[in-house]
């Protein structure tokens, strides 16, 4: 390695939180939530978010009191998504007790069943007599329709996607903020519920303004900024989405093994496999690292710091310098770039110095080493840095970068 230098940036937020010092190490103490999330999730008539979070080195796990009762929650992604999910939930409920709501699932239940049976019975025959609209649905779901008739598949996924109920519900999704793949089984009803409602004709809701903000990461803010993006979640199936996605991956020349790994892994949603393959096409390098790294069983919190992982990377390469080859280093995703630099992406809430910290600034510096391209070492976070963090990287010439993907909005 040729030299190995450090820029401290200006202008992002360092937290210095009270925390003790033992054996060299910060003390895994709680900090303020409130130095980590937007302000307005801090008081709300739907949920309160206790004041202190408590820290391990790099996330940190919330307590939330709601009349479902209390919950902690590691990550300030998957609070948001959380909260996101509850604000949903009761916006659907209003819809869903109105007078209206009750008629129009009947009427839609009433007026469909019949076409939907008749589809199973004789799919080509009867997409000459649907509406429009569904008609230029059933070329997109023939296979399923055919398993159906032919027993191999529930008949309720195909008569589902004719009628546009996934499509009706995956928009829902979008605009509330929300995963259509949710594991929350109260959400899932209700969004199934509306859908049908809405597929059928019979209840109109004006989308427009249901819109809820996500966090950095979240899938609902990467739909917001990209149309074509978004128009491939809400109208693809999940297999159609699996089709798209292998084919983009082998085409960046990844291994077939490693690009099966990572869309078989069921830890991921359909919704983050095609949001992390279109961000993986964007870099535009092989990604074999970074799917051998995604195709490990995960928690959400993991896949929620994959999916910040990936985002940096693209960040870096849009706006900083070309990302030029992908790597990892125990377990941690590493990058060049076309400066020399020597990358790391971290998903964290907080890095705090602690010994799994120095242990993995040390096996970052040694790959350094053994590379004569590398010229100086980068670590970047969507989280915050403590000032004890802070200055043992900036011993060890490293250039730290807190919030690397912005303020949470």
């Amino acid at each position: 390695m040729k030299s190995i230098s450090f820029l401290l940036l200006l202008g992002f937020p360092i937290l210095s939180p009270q925390v003790a010092l033992q054996a060299n190490y910060e003390v895994l103490e709680p900090v303020p939530a409130a130095s980590f999330i937007p302000a307005a999730l801090m008081t709300n008539t739907l949920f309160t978010i206790s004041p202190m979070a408590q820290s391990d080195d790099l996330h940190l796990t919330y307590t939330l009191q709601s009349p479902a009762g209390t919950e902690s929650i590691i990550g300030t992604q998957s609070l948001i998504t959380r909260v996101n999910e509850m604000k949903a939930l009761v916006a659907l409920d209003e819809i869903d007790n109105s007078e209206e709501f009750g008629k129009s699932l009947l009427k839609a239940g009433a007026e469909k069943v019949g076409s939907v049976r008749d589809v199973v019975k004789d799919p080509l025959g009867t997409v000459q007599r649907l509406p429009l609209g569904a008609s230029r649905l059933l070329g997109r779901v023939s296979t399923s329709v055919k398993n159906a008739a032919e027993g191999n598949a529930d008949p309720r996924a195909g008569a589902q996607a004719v009628l546009g109920i996934r499509r009706m519900k995956n928009e829902l999704a979008a605009r509330f903020g929300v995963s259509p793949y949710t594991r929350d089984a109260s959400l899932q009803n209700k969004l199934d519920a509306t859908a049908r409602a809405m597929a059928g004709g019979a209840l109109v809701v004006n989308l427009s303004g249901l819109m809820f903000t996500g966090g950095v990461g979240t899938a609902i803010s990467v739909v917001g900024v990209n149309q074509t993006l978004q128009r491939t979640l809400i109208e693809s199936t999940p297999e159609e989405m699996a089709v798209k996605n292998r084919a983009t991956l082998l085409a960046l020349k990844a291994a077939p093994d490693a690009v099966e790994g990572f869309l078989s892994n069921p830890a991921l949603s359909p919704w983050q496999k095609t949001i992390l393959t279109a961000e993986l096409k964007d870099i535009g390098l092989n990604p074999d690292p970074f799917l051998q790294l995604a195709s490990k069983p995960a928690t959400q919190e993991e896949v929620l710091d994959e999916m910040q992982i990936v985002q940096i990377l693209l960040k870096h390469h849009k706006e900083i310098a070309p990302i030029i080859s992908l790597g990892e280093v125990d377990g941690v995703l590493t990058t060049l770039d076309a400066n020399g630099a020597l990358v790391t992406p971290v998903g964290a809430d907080l890095i705090l110095w602690s010994a799994a910290t120095e242990s993995r600034t040390d096996a970052l510096l040694k790959r350094a080493k053994e590379d004569p391209r590398v010229k100086h070492v980068t670590l970047a976070t969507d989280g915050l840095i403590s000032a004890r963090a802070l200055e043992e990287f900036n011993k060890r010439g490293i250039l730290a970068t807190p919030q690397a993907l912005g303020p949470l909005r």
